[in-house]
């Protein structure tokens, strides 16, 4: 092996490790306690504690290694369902926020979206303030009354599970009820006076040269996001693909997925893009379960996005959407 190739290696293999204080003070008290009856005799239990040391670094640096900020999100995420009984495929509903403080708590707010159609008033806005490894959730209609299914003052873990699981007829019960509007929809194309059925689409040159157009802007974003991939690669310390196994290795974890889950665990490249934090690329990749054949949602189904630090191998964040509402 090359020197270049020993050193790269070993960059790699002990990028995570932390090396602080305690632990150098405690490495040198044990060598001086050796070297005290003779200074050129090493025994055998300096060597055996100072091997030791070296496969628990490897073992350290090899591990998954997390953000503060995901973090605080996993957290939150555990304070959502012990309180509140939200569990990962309802908490798809909401759209989530993190804002880190300078005395290292955190903030993770859950809110929902008001152009996506939902009750936004009756599911309200949680807070979740993280602190000391410790998490504490609140929520905007704290004190209202969340009983009567979808007649309810307030949308709890219920409501909630209505909404996901059996959409499309929650949202016509909400219509009809007066809860929420219907959302506006393009006018229909014409149709001819004289037939039932609506006049045929005639493709003219205009329409080729607009999809010729989309066709050439599709493909340049896409060789712009090939290359903003390889600069990352060639300024970071990991390619895409070793990230990809340290984010399937970190969903598989934090999802608890089984043997059978983590084998249908797609990761989906083309889905791939780059931003920089600090200075440092970031790769955001997007993984897909989906365990039957056919369109019957199973549980973990759904869509992971994680994101890792290409200079560093931390996992930035996971972000889980099991995309229940959407399939209404």
């Amino acid at each position: 092996m090359k020197n270049e190739d020993f050193r790269e290696l070993v960059d790699r293999r002990l990028s995570g490790l932390v090396w602080d204080e305690a632990s150098r003070r405690k490495v040198l008290n044990a060598v001086r306690e050796e070297e005290k009856p003779m200074k050129k005799k090493v025994s055998f239990t300096v060597v055996l504690a100072l091997a030791v040391l070296c496969v628990a670094a490897l073992a350290i640096a090899e591990g998954l290694m997390f953000s503060p900020r995901y973090s605080a999100v996993r957290l939150a995420n555990q304070a959502m369902e012990q309180q509140y009984g939200i569990t990962p495929d309802i908490l798809s509903l909401f759209y989530r926020q993190v804002e880190q403080h300078g005395d290292g708590t955190a903030t993770v707010t859950y809110s929902v979206p008001g152009e996506n159609g939902l009750p936004a008033e009756q599911m309200g806005e949680y807070t979740v303030e993280v602190k000391d490894n410790r998490a504490k959730a609140s929520w905007s209609n704290d004190g209202k009354d969340t009983s009567g299914g979808l007649a309810a003052e307030a949308f709890g873990a219920e409501q909630l599970r209505l909404l996901s699981y059996d959409y499309a007829n929650a949202m016509r019960q909400l219509i009809e009820a007066g809860t929420i509007q219907p959302k506006a929809y393009p006018t229909p194309l014409p149709v001819a006076s004289d037939s039932p059925t609506p006049l045929p689409i005639v493709w003219t040159e205009e329409h080729q040269a607009e999809a010729d157009r989309a066709l050439a802007e599709a493909e340049k974003a896409d060789q712009e996001r090939k290359a903003e991939i390889a600069k990352a690669e060639a300024e970071g310390k990991l390619t895409v693909q070793a990230a990809s196994d340290l984010a399937r290795e970190a969903i598989c974890q934090e999802y608890a997925l089984t043997e059978d889950q983590s084998k249908k665990l797609n990761f989906e490249p083309d889905s791939t893009f780059i931003t920089w934090q600090d200075g440092q690329p970031e790769a955001h990749m997007l993984f897909w379960l989906w365990q039957g054949e056919d369109e019957v949602f199973h549980e973990k189904d759904g869509q992971y996005w994680v994101t890792v630090n290409l200079a560093t191998g931390v996992i930035e964040d996971i972000l889980y959407d099991s995309g229940l509402a959407a399939n209404g």
